[in-house]
């Protein structure tokens, strides 16, 4: 992530974990802040959410890298459909281009910072393993997030498509969550979900298992993932984890930060 992705925009499918939903909590305060024509100070905003992190390798990186390294892709041979289940987060231009596939020299030129710990499937080829991780990033866009609009195109994925290599098919869907209400933002929240039903045959399992690390006691795959997404003025976050809890904290944590700097 998510979402997934981290791509949901990131794709990230991860254990499971409580699939009620309900209805999205936006807040919207009037006296958010313009942003300033200095670049905002992002630096520090991005904390590891678990309790115990010494047991994570945690690693930071700003645009200019992630660009470089092609963070935001999605795993190789995994393909959408519609192509909103993942690339819903826009960079706030007038045309609405994805972050996602945006060029690299777009997204290096955004003032940005994106964290993930090595259990992420962030950067690698395929989204092997991911038990406890946790991905997130911020980023100031100029001509300002479009938050309903990211909202309204993830939930064209209510009946989506997700393919492995061209040959094993299965289903993605995104649905509202409560996100949390933070003063002065606007907060959206996500679950996405991935199925894959048993395949047939055993070709099949071993496509699920080098993208998956490992099938479900059933031999198919079920995975969801939490996303929560906040803007304060121009400044966008976006978190994804496996856990309600631990996204909810997420984007408390970043809120706090950035409004103790005066973002908010």
């Amino acid at each position: 992530m998510a979402a997934g992705a981290v791509a949901a925009m990131l794709v990230f499918t991860v254990g499971c974990a409580d699939t009620g939903s309900a209805a999205p909590e936006t807040t919207v305060d009037a006296g958010t802040p313009a942003t300033s024509a200095a670049p905002a100070d992002l630096k520090g905003l991005l904390t590891n959410p678990h309790e115990d992190p010494s047991q994570d390798e945690v690693l930071e990186f700003d645009f200019a890298q992630v660009a470089e390294k092609n963070l935001l892709a999605p795993p190789k041979g995994m393909a959408f459909t519609p192509d909103a289940c993942v690339n819903y987060v826009t960079t706030g231009d007038a045309a609405g281009t994805p972050l996602q596939t945006a060029p690299a020299a777009t997204i290096a030129g955004f003032n940005g910072r994106m964290q993930f710990n090595a259990a992420s499937p962030v950067g690698k080829d395929h989204n092997l393993g991911h038990d406890n991780f946790f991905a997130q990033f911020v980023v100031e866009l100029p001509e300002g997030p479009k938050l309903a609009d990211m909202h309204k195109a993830a939930l064209e994925c209510s009946d989506g498509d997700i393919t492995l290599d061209g040959k094993l098919a299965g289903k993605l869907t995104n649905v509202d969550h409560a996100a949390p209400a933070l003063a002065g933002a606007e907060t959206v929240g996500l679950v996405q979900r991935i199925i894959f039903a048993p395949p047939k045959d055993p070709a099949g399992t071993e496509i699920l298992k080098r993208f998956y690390g490992s099938v479900d006691p059933d031999g198919g795959i079920d995975r969801i993932k939490h996303i929560v997404m906040v803007v304060l003025g121009d400044v966008f976050y976006y978190g994804i984890v496996s856990d309600a809890p631990t996204a909810t904290k997420m984007a408390e944590n970043f809120h706090r930060l950035a409004t103790a700097r005066g973002l908010a």
